[in-house]
């Protein structure tokens, strides 16, 4: 019994080492980029601050917004200061939005729409159609949630037309308000040069 209580202890620990590593090492990272890029100093801060916050309180949904947007904010920056692997802030954005998703049990459509804009970013459009369309599906009444899809739909995954309009008119079922999503299937058909 004192065997396993102390292979137990020891894998406890070699865990723990392990976590203070990664996240040690990532602190030293953003720390180079912030000597490398002065300007992303403020970025890189809100980063390290949220991150802070997120550990001391992992219950806070807040949190994960936060620090998710925090990543952003450093990705858009890097990118404007030419910093080559500016869409890896975006992927830690994602990771970040995503553990939000399952934290919040799949109910926060914020994060499941940020976790979509991320997946955009770095291109992977099939995981951003996934959370746009689950974010529908938990909120069918949010008319932004229908644009965003449809907007994925024609400009990065070159969806045919049908796809695109049955998207805007599933949401106009759906949605209270229709100004906004019916200006913009308008808008939509106007430019691919037909009218309603």
């Amino acid at each position: 019994m004192k065997k396993i209580i102390f292979v137990i202890l020891i894998l406890i620990i070699i865990l723990a080492g392990g976590w203070y590593f990664f996240l040690g090492e990532k602190q030293q990272s953003l720390e180079g980029l912030k000597t490398a890029h002065p300007g992303l100093s403020s970025q890189i801060d809100s980063v390290i601050k949220a991150q802070a916050n997120l550990d001391e309180n992992g219950d806070e949904i807040e949190n994960y917004t936060t620090l998710g947007l925090a990543w952003k904010s450093l990705a858009d920056w890097s990118q404007k200061e030419g910093v080559e692997n500016y869409k890896d802030y975006y992927r830690e954005a994602l990771k970040i939005y995503e553990a939000g998703v399952k934290r919040s049990l799949r109910k926060n459509t914020l994060l499941m729409v940020n976790a979509g804009n991320m997946a955009k970013y770095i291109e992977d459009y099939k995981l951003a159609e996934d959370y746009y369309k689950e974010a529908i599906s938990v909120s069918p009444g949010d008319e932004s949630y229908y644009s965003y899809l449809a907007q994925l739909y024609e400009n990065e995954m070159e969806k045919s037309k049908e796809e695109v309009l049955a998207v805007y008119d599933e949401g106009l079922k759906k949605v209270l308000n229709k100004a906004g999503l019916t200006a913009k299937k308008s808008a939509y058909l106007e430019r691919i040069g037909e009218t309603q």
